[in-house]
C-alpha cells in the first residue's frame, strides 16, 4: 500500500472516488466509512476535500491503530476511528445524519449478511441527508449470487442504484469487486465519461443484478 494520500492502488478505491467527484457533494460533508481496514478511503478523501469530516469504525480495532502507526493519518475532527459493528454503527446513527456512507466490509470475499440485507439498506437510507450517497463495494464470485440479494436491498431502498465494475465481473464470469453508487445528487454522466478513461475496462451499469 502507497503512503501518498492521493494515490489509490485498487480500483474499487478508485471508482469509490470517481464517484465522490460525480456527485454533488455539500461543502463540509460528513461521511462514515463501514470498514475502516488501514482507512486508506478516509485518508485519501480528507486530503481531496479538506473540509470534510469522517467516522470510520471496524470491528477489528488492532488494523486501523497499526494504521496510525504506519502512515500519518488525519486526526480528529477530520478522522476519528471506533471500533464498532458495521450494522450497529449505522442502526445507532440518528436520522438523516451523514452526507456520505461507504461500505468495505469483508468476511473473506464476501461481505457480511447483516450488511447487505433490507434491515442494513433501510437504516443507511434514514441515516442519509437529502442529497447523500451510499457507495458499496461488493464481492463477487462465479457460481455464487450472494451479490442478488444486496443489489436488490438497495434498489429496496432507494430505487435507482448504479454498478461500476469490469465487465467480466459484472457478468459475472470472474471473481472480483463492484460498487454499488446509490442515492442523490450524483452524475451517472460523469461516471461513464471516468468509466471510459479508466486504466481497466469498466462499466457504469445501471441494470446490475436485476
Amino acid at each position: 500500500m502507497r503512503a501518498e494520500p492521493d494515490v489509490l492502488d485498487f480500483e474499487y478505491m478508485r471508482h469509490f472516488s470517481a464517484a465522490v467527484a460525480a456527485w454533488q457533494r455539500p461543502e463540509r460533508f460528513l461521511a462514515l466509512h463501514v470498514g475502516a481496514g488501514v482507512c486508506t478511503m478516509a485518508r485519501h478523501l480528507v486530503h481531496a476535500y479538506p473540509d470534510s469530516r469522517h467516522i470510520a469504525v471496524d470491528i477489528d480495532a488492532t488494523l486501523p491503530e497499526l494504521a496510525r502507526q504506519w502512515w500519518d493519518l488525519p486526526r480528529s475532527p477530520q478522522l476519528r476511528i471506533r471500533a464498532q459493528d458495521g450494522l450497529d454503527a449505522v442502526a445507532s446513527r440518528h436520522d438523516a445524519s451523514l452526507d456520505l456512507l461507504l461500505r468495505d466490509a469483508f468476511s473473506e470475499a464476501l461481505t457480511p449478511p447483516s450488511l447487505a440485507d433490507n434491515a442494513w439498506w433501510a437504516h443507511a437510507r434514514r441515516v442519509l441527508r437529502g442529497d447523500g450517497l451510499v457507495l458499496a463495494n461488493v464481492g463477487t464470485v462465479p457460481g455464487q449470487a450472494t451479490h442478488v440479494a444486496d443489489a436488490a436491498a438497495a434498489r429496496a431502498a432507494f430505487g435507482d442504484v448504479v454498478a461500476v465494475g469490469e465487465p467480466a465481473v459484472l457478468k459475472g464470469k470472474r471473481r472480483g469487486n463492484v460498487v454499488l453508487v446509490a442515492g442523490a445528487g450524483f452524475d451517472v454522466h460523469d461516471l461513464r465519461r471516468y468509466a471510459a478513461s479508466a486504466p481497466l475496462p469498466t462499466v457504469v451499469d445501471t441494470a446490475w443484478a436485476r
